[in-house]
């Protein structure tokens, strides 16, 4: 009965710990990162892009989000490589918006490079967007186990006393725009999932033993 029990928290920590790593690495691949691009008078990122191409690095999984902070009307539409088809079957296209505070944000899943422009002023109001492949985090390997010394008895194994976890994620603060776009802080959840399987598999080995030393 005792075994039974201490084999069924270890199972349940186990299967929960491999759920919160696939989800963690799925986040590494994904990405959250949001890039804000400035839609100007007569400009995308900022004045000194007027008339030509502004490009905007980001990777595969984040998001660009176009804010209007001119006064003027301009879309924000997807081309073709030579800028001839805007848009083409598929592209993405703002349609006309007017007036500061206006925004349009798309998401870029696949690596390559999406030229736009601003239908109503053409070739003046240009840019790009080039999206390199996700990089998952590599996660580092375990150091090398200590032999045990000879002649010497194994450490006895005590029941320690239950402790509580508090998580507080703080939100850092929005970092303002600029030229071809700024990263927005985000909660790193790669982290917080990384403590949650930590404290889990913990709390599930201190039941287990407390279990055994009842029994």
């Amino acid at each position: 009965m005792r075994r039974m029990i201490i084999l069924r928290g270890a199972t349940f920590a186990v299967a929960l710990a491999a759920v919160l790593s696939l989800l963690l690495a799925n986040d590494e691949v994904r990405g959250q990162t949001t890039v804000n691009v400035d839609v100007g008078d007569v400009y995308f990122c900022d004045a000194s892009f007027a008339g030509g191409v502004c490009d905007t690095p980001i990777s595969a999984g984040d998001t660009v989000t176009w804010n209007w902070v001119g006064s003027l009307p301009h879309t924000v539409t997807q081309c073709d490589a030579t800028f001839t088809t805007c848009p083409p079957p598929g592209g993405f296209d703002s349609g006309t918006m007017t007036g500061a505070g206006s925004t349009f944000s798309e998401t870029f899943n696949a690596p390559g490079t999406f030229p736009y422009q601003c239908n109503v002023h053409g070739a003046g109001m240009r840019g790009r967007v080039v999206v390199a492949a996700a990089q998952a985090t590599p996660t580092p390997s375990a150091g090398p186990t200590q032999p045990a010394q000879p002649g010497t008895a194994g450490p006895t194994a005590s029941a320690a006393p239950a402790a509580t976890a508090t998580l507080t994620a703080a939100t850092p603060a929005a970092v303002p725009g600029t030229g071809g776009g700024e990263n927005d802080g985000g909660l790193s959840w790669p982290l917080v999932l990384a403590i949650v399987s930590g404290v889990v598999l913990i709390v599930s080995a201190g039941a287990g033993i407390t279990v055994l030393r009842r029994r």
